[in-house]
């Protein structure tokens, strides 16, 4: 994925150039990724809605990371809040665990395989729009992914 590790390039390249450069890694979220104390689900929402997206031509979109999915109420929830906060481009962001041993793959956020027990599992998430095992992400994205805050 040649774009995968651009987010670390441009910080890298950013701070070789004498800019402050608080991150090691650039995404597009309006908040903090690892911020696990601040932002809510709804405030995320909300910095991605009508008030900021209307300056923007692109880019913009929110990438929720659930700890777990949700029930199908709960995903109509999530197009109701981003109707009324104009948030119109959002995606939800799950692990799933994939069993290195039995090769057994769960929609679930697990750190024991469901199948065989192994605790030898990886997961895949979402990086720059493909679902991929986070174990193959560039180390830059591991170590960002490694920070990533999902909600409960």
């Amino acid at each position: 994925m040649p774009a995968e590790n651009l987010g670390v390039k441009n910080a890298k390249w950013d701070r070789a150039d004498g800019y402050q450069v608080p991150r090691d890694c650039y995404n597009s979220y309006f908040y903090v990724v690892e911020d696990e104390d601040g932002t809510q689900v709804l405030d995320k929402f909300v910095l991605h809605g009508r008030e900021l997206v209307q300056f923007l031509d692109g880019g913009s979109a929110l990438h929720l990371n659930l700890d777990e999915h949700l029930t199908s109420a709960g995903y109509r929830q999530l197009y109701r809040i981003a109707a009324s906060t104009g948030c119109h481009y959002f995606t939800v962001n799950v692990r799933s665990t994939i069993c290195n041993d039995c090769g057994h793959i769960s929609k679930h956020t697990d750190w024991q395989c469901g199948t065989c027990g192994s605790e030898d599992v990886d997961h895949a998430t979402r990086v720059i729009g493909y679902l991929k095992r986070v174990s193959a992400f560039s180390a830059g994205r591991r170590d960002e992914h490694g920070r990533r805050f999902y909600h409960l």
